[in-house]
């Protein structure tokens, strides 16, 4: 028995010193999702949780920021009893931006631009798609009552919004239904082994900040005809739902559209599944009178201009400038300044 106490205590020395090296480092110690279920379907992290980012092997990206008293990335808490105009955003990790100090992505620098004229809240999660940010909208409708709304649209939200391409549990999908696409949720628990590996600092490590997220949708040309079909399926529900799960018309509407990243970059022309689908998105978008900002001019002008990138080094997330510059962009729509008038105005 000693004998094999010793060599028990022998054999986990070495995984005890790697643990108690990695809790010195400055490892991604995220909350956690809440299970999404019946009671609570609309998925969010654990609530009033301030924590430490960091992605890379290196730790080449840090952060610190928070989640709200709704579970939501954002510097302020939300308040459904106010009654001053808002305008909700709404995405992915684009809006959710943990890779940023709190206070820095767009919602966050809009908010602050507002003042006491009204709020703008934002509600994201990492890996949601199209069929998601209809859930997110109607929550939103429900629960705060926005007076418009901003959706953040990324390259592989297009596919990922079918049942038939993803089913990551969490999230709301098209699926096939009677009569035609429908939304369908897969619930989501976190089991007591997932729970109890998050406690180290080393599997969070190797995880969280190791392991390759892919942000940039695949170069498509040779996509298969069908799944570019069944993408244009997508967005076409997508924007046909819209009006009915945010309340609003669509002048109260914008579409914030990533540019091709780093395909703008070079002055190659990309002719791949992203680019063919952005284009698609924002003419059908157009013609039903919602406002469509293309953020790939205003990318490229930038960047020619004066060398600017807008996403990290490591990481395909809009950096701090990349988040800024869509701020602005939104700030500028005859939108923005309907919802939140500057006084003096003309």
């Amino acid at each position: 028995m000693k004998k094999a106490f010793f060599y028990g205590v022998l054999a986990a020395l070495p995984i005890l010193i790697l643990e108690g090296l990695f809790r010195l480092l400055p490892v991604s110690n995220p909350p956690y999702l809440e299970p999404v279920t019946d009671r609570d379907p609309v998925v969010h992290y654990q609530r009033n949780v301030d924590y430490r980012y960091s992605n890379g092997w290196n730790f080449a990206i840090r952060a610190r920021t928070r989640t709200n008293n709704y579970g939501y990335h954002h510097r302020s808490d939300y308040r459904p009893q106010d009654t001053t105009p808002l305008l909700m955003v709404v995405g992915d990790s684009f809006v959710e931006a943990q890779a940023l100090d709190t206070g820095k992505s767009v919602a966050d620098l809009l908010h602050a631009t507002v003042a006491d004229k009204g709020r703008v809240y934002s509600i994201g999660i990492s890996g949601a798609p199209l069929s998601q940010y209809l859930a997110f909208a109607e929550f939103s409708r429900d629960t705060f009552r926005p007076r418009a709304m901003a959706f953040v649209i990324i390259g592989n939200d297009y596919d990922e919004s079918l049942l038939k391409y993803k089913s990551e549990p969490r999230f709301h999908y098209f699926a096939e239904g009677r009569d035609g696409l429908e939304l369908q949720r897969v619930d989501y628990s976190r089991s007591t082994v997932k729970t109890l590996l998050r406690e180290s600092a080393f599997v969070r490590y190797v995880v969280l900040n190791v392991a390759p997220a892919r942000i940039f949708h695949q170069s498509a040309q040779a996509e298969p005809a069908d799944r570019i079909a069944d993408s244009k399926r997508a967005v076409d529900y997508f924007l046909e739902q819209v009006p009915v799960k945010t309340g609003l018309a669509a002048d109260a509407v914008v579409f914030v559209v990533d540019a091709v990243r780093p395909a703008m970059y070079s002055t190659q022309a990309e002719e791949g599944y992203e680019a063919r689908m952005r284009q698609y998105f924002m003419e059908r978008a157009r013609l039903r009178g919602f406002t469509v900002l293309d953020m790939q001019p205003v990318f490229i002008r930038r960047h020619r201009e004066d060398g600017s990138r807008f996403e990290f080094p490591t990481d395909g997330h809009w950096n701090e400038l990349g988040h800024r510059v869509v701020a602005e962009e939104i700030r500028n729509t005859p939108l923005f300044a309907r919802l939140f008038p500057i006084e003096g105005a003309h």
